[in-house]
């Protein structure tokens, strides 16, 4: 393979140290979305060495992190299979009395023991109980079952924006925690933004993308895009590079071509905007990217077949030209067609 994703453990290691020393609770890590992009079969084994508690989004997600650890997975949204996700041991959200019953009959009918974490809505409006009534049910079905619950989160939405509407979400939930029956054990979780510098007293912190090197000052990206050039091209004025004209040559220039492209995760918007750094010079790409391919202009730098160039290794970099955020696109790179490598 060309084109090559490197993941740090040691930068990995130290991110999750520093998330530690700022919350007193346990982290969850979310891992949806193939670990943000990053990689869940090649960073779960590592994260799994240090993180009691993991996050995903669907079944699907929990199913194949199974296969890497047998720490505790939650699925934070709807399954289809709650029989499979019982007998693999995975833990799941709840979001309703009549939710809750269901989950009950299958693990009755099926001699399966449920483990269910219990979401609030404070003001997130996308799933979970917004009246006390209901989590009066839930608690009088459960006991009456003999079953507990594993867990009970909420989720906030405006941490950054609201400060007025986060401190309501958080006496909601205090609220609802007051009618836990206290030999439940049940884990108390939050997240949703800098949940971790709430003073919030949780048992467990879900943390995302900070623990992968973003949005938190003392972190740093452990994530970084290598790749090579495979060919050299001498381009004379008035010529174009790539699809459509995408670029035209003002002079002579030296054109380099990049084997990764749109399909690799490498957005098509970064054509002619995109900086890289060849033997310690920046290059810029020229004409459209294509679905394999980037082109660049290495008129004014020394360079051969085979020499290393670095595409990316902060994914706030690529997120200010496109106006958008490091989510998307280290989310994007979950198409990367090349190989994804841990290194120290």
């Amino acid at each position: 393979m060309f084109s090559k994703i490197f993941l740090s453990k040691e930068k990995l290691y130290k991110n999750i140290e520093h998330m530690e020393k700022i919350t007193n609770g346990k982290i969850c890590a979310m891992i949806k979305a193939n670990v943000y992009g990053h990689g869940q079969k090649e960073l779960l084994p590592i994260l799994s060495k240090r993180i009691d508690y993991f996050g995903v989004s669907n079944e699907d997600e929990a199913y194949l992190a199974r296969e890497y650890t047998d720490k505790t997975i939650i699925v934070f949204g709807l399954c289809q299979d709650y029989r499979t996700c019982m007998e693999k041991e995975i833990s799941f959200a709840v979001f309703s009395p009549n939710h809750v019953e269901k989950i009950i009959k299958i693990a009755q009918y099926f001699s399966l023991t449920p483990r269910m974490h219990l979401c609030i809505n404070t003001g997130m409006n996308r799933y979970g109980i917004k009246k006390v009534n209901d989590f009066k049910k839930i608690i009088k079905l459960l006991n009456k079952n003999h079953l507990k619950l594993e867990g009970i989160y909420t989720h906030f939405s405006s941490l950054t924006t609201d400060r007025i509407y986060t401190e309501n979400q958080k006496k909601l939930f205090f609220k609802f925690l007051k009618y836990l029956p206290v030999d439940w054990d049940t884990i108390k979780h939050v997240g949703g933004g800098k949940t971790i510098f709430e003073d919030l007293n949780c048992d467990v912190y879900r943390m995302g993308i900070e623990l992968y090197g973003y949005e938190v000052n003392g972190v740093s990206p452990i994530l970084s895009v290598e790749s090579e050039i495979v060919s050299l091209q001498d381009v004379k004025k008035g010529e174009h590079v790539g699809y459509l004209c995408g670029y035209t040559a003002d002079k002579d220039i030296t054109v380099a071509t990049i084997p990764l492209g749109y399909a690799d995760g490498l957005p098509r918007k970064l054509s002619n905007k995109l900086e890289v750094n060849i033997n310690g010079k920046k290059a810029r790409s020229t004409g459209n990217i294509c679905m394999d391919t980037f082109m660049l202009d290495v008129s004014n730098i020394k360079c051969k077949i085979g020499d290393k160039v670095i595409i990316m290794k902060n994914a706030y970099d690529i997120a200010n030209i496109l106006g958008t955020t490091e989510y998307e696109v280290l989310t994007n790179f979950n198409k990367f067609r090349g190989e994804r490598i841990i290194v120290s």
